[in-house]
Order: structure tokens, then C-alpha cells, then sequence
């Protein structure tokens, strides 16, 4: 997608956020009341119905810096907020196990490996989409040597697919080619909500053609009902497990303003919301991370929010 060089902007930006007067500023107008995700909490692994994982890391950006301190923020927020959707369900019955934060890329695959067999529902909230590099290298080798065929769905405005960008095979623009790399089949690929491509991107898109790629355009001219039932048809059997990879970018900006990597003309966030609980209540979803969110660059936390409330209406999809 749309990648260039971070201006040393940035840096100050995130720098001031994290370690100066923004954060006091943000803080004492929350004055958090309540533990992060209230009642929702268990310290029993065994009563979670969701493993929680923050990864605070950000140096696979290649714009707007941030996104490591997406976990903390997320968390603080999340106690303001009460455990019930946005219809009135009631999720105060929901258990999450917050697993705390891994903050070194290379224990990544470790902890995927780690987390893998275990039962409740595995939630990562990075970080930048590089951390969905080892993460999906372990889910793909897990997966295939269970004896299941593993599926990546990718919401973003990018394609992610280049070999490799600022001189780095691992930056967060080269997830989808990683994942490819370390034996996903590309007709089980899928993309949704793009609409910023690099030229490679755009040549390499056209060599594979079982590589699904929804365009926001085609999402925002044709609705999201005829992409679900397709992928439903596609891949509603056990044997398929699915890796649900959520960039908050794919949101047009107006919805979600803090992330790196902002690109206009995009998808409205009811839509991906229908999108993103319609495939969790139909397919053998059994890991999603959510990324990219910056809180420095952010509107009135607007985007965590966004995060927030999504996890609300999964928990209840989760529960069910």
C-alpha cells in the first residue's frame, strides 16, 4: 500500500505522547475508575473464554509511528466501558485472560506456539502489522501439522504483499508475502477493504488470481452480503482454520483517524463490523490480532474506541 519514509515528525509526535505531557494530560481526564475490562477479567486460564495479548511494538511502520502504545491505551479505556454490546447484551459472563504483553518480536512465534492448542478464542492487539509475521508462521505450521488447512483473511486498506520494503523482509508491508513464504496456500488468501497499492503489488496480484481481493470500491459499490456468503460457502468446515488479521486502516479514516497508513475511500465501520462477526459466528475462526492502531495520532481516542466496542460485539458472537 501506501509507503513512504517516516518524517522525523512522527518520532517527536509518539515521543511527546508516550513521555511527556500528552499522556499526563490523557490520563487525568480518564482518571480510570475501574480495572481494564472490569468484570470481564479471570486469573484462571480455565474459565477464559478469550486469551488477551498486547504486543506494544512498532518498528515495522514505515509512516506513523504509535501503534506499540495501542495495548496500554486500549486496556486503560476498556475500563470505562461497560461489558455490554451495543444492542444491550449483557457479557458480563464473558472471561478474558489477559496473557500481558510480549514486547520482543523474535518470542512471537514462541508464544503462538505456546497458545496454540489452547481452547478459549486468541486475541492479539499489536503493534504494527509485522507482528502478524510470526504470529502466522506459527498458526500456518500448527495448523498444517494438525492435519487442518489454515486460512488467513486480511481487513486492511493494503495488500501487504510486497517481498520486502525499507530494506526489511519483515516490515509490516510484507505480511501476506511472509505468510505465503511459510506455506499458505495463496487460493487461501483473502483480502478485504483494499484500496493503496505499491506497483509490485499490483503485478504480483495479477500472476496468482485465486488470491480473493475485495477492493473497498467493490465493497462500497456492492455491499459486504455476497462476500460472506461466499467465503461461508468457501471454507464453513472444520477442516479449515481460519487466521483473522484486522488492520484498523481498513475503516476510512473518518472512522478511525489514528493509525500510520490512513487511506481515504474506504470501508464504513458497521460494514466491517458485520463483516468481522458474520465470519466468527460462521467459520472455525481461531486467531485474531487487530493492528496499526496509533493512539498518538489519534482524535479524541476515537480509534481505540472503535477497537473497543468491536470487542464487545466478538465476546458476544464468542459467547454464544
Amino acid at each position: 500500500g501506501f509507503y513512504v519514509e517516516a518524517d522525523t515528525t512522527f518520532k517527536v509526535a509518539v515521543d511527546n505522547y508516550e513521555y511527556g505531557f500528552i499522556t499526563a494530560d490523557l490520563n487525568k481526564d480518564l482518571s480510570v475508575k475501574n480495572k481494564p475490562f472490569r468484570e470481564l477479567l479471570t486469573e484462571d486460564i480455565k474459565l477464559a473464554d478469550c486469551i488477551l495479548t498486547g504486543i506494544p511494538y512498532d518498528k515495522g511502520c514505515s509512516v506513523g509511528k504509535g501503534a506499540r502504545l495501542a495495548p496500554k491505551r486500549i486496556r486503560e479505556l476498556s475500563g470505562c466501558l461497560p461489558s455490554f454490546t451495543k444492542d444491550g447484551k449483557d457479557l458480563r459472563n464473558f472471561k478474558i485472560f489477559d496473557n500481558g504483553d510480549i514486547v520482543k518480536f523474535d518470542k512471537l512465534e514462541q508464544e503462538m506456539n505456546k497458545l496454540y492448542d489452547l481452547k478459549p478464542f486468541k486475541l492479539f492487539i499489536g503493534g504494527d502489522h509485522s507482528v502478524s509475521i510470526p504470529l502466522q508462521k506459527a498458526f500456518i505450521e500448527n495448523s498444517i501439522k494438525n492435519g487442518k488447512t489454515p486460512v488467513i483473511i486480511h481487513i486492511d486498506a493494503h495488500p501487504d504483499i510486497l517481498d520486502f520494503y525499507d530494506g526489511s523482509k519483515m516490515s509490516h508491508a510484507c505480511t501476506n508475502k511472509r505468510a505465503i513464504d511459510n506455506g499458505l496456500m495463496t487460493s487461501n488468501l483473502v483480502m478485504l477493504g483494499i484500496r493503496g497499492f505499491e506497483a509490485y503489488e499490483v503485478n504480483y496480484l495479477k500472476q496468482p488470481p485465486e488470491i480473493d481481493v475485495y477492493t473497498s470500491t467493490y465493497i462500497n459499490d456492492n455491499g459486504i452480503d455476497g462476500i460472506i456468503k461466499k467465503l461461508k460457502k468457501r471454507f464453513d468446515n472444520e477442516l479449515y482454520e481460519v487466521y483473522l488479521s484486522y488492520d484498523i486502516d481498513a475503516n476510512d479514516p473518518s472512522y478511525a483517524p489514528g493509525t500510520g497508513t490512513p487511506e481515504h475511500f474506504g470501508v464504513d465501520s458497521q460494514t466491517i463490523l458485520k463483516f468481522i462477526t458474520s465470519i466468527i459466528s460462521s467459520l472455525n475462526v481461531k486467531v485474531m490480532d487487530i493492528v496499526e492502531v496509533s493512539p498518538p495520532l489519534d482524535v479524541n481516542n476515537v480509534t481505540s474506541w472503535l477497537v473497543l466496542k468491536t470487542l464487545l460485539e466478538i465476546f458476544e458472537i464468542l459467547k454464544k
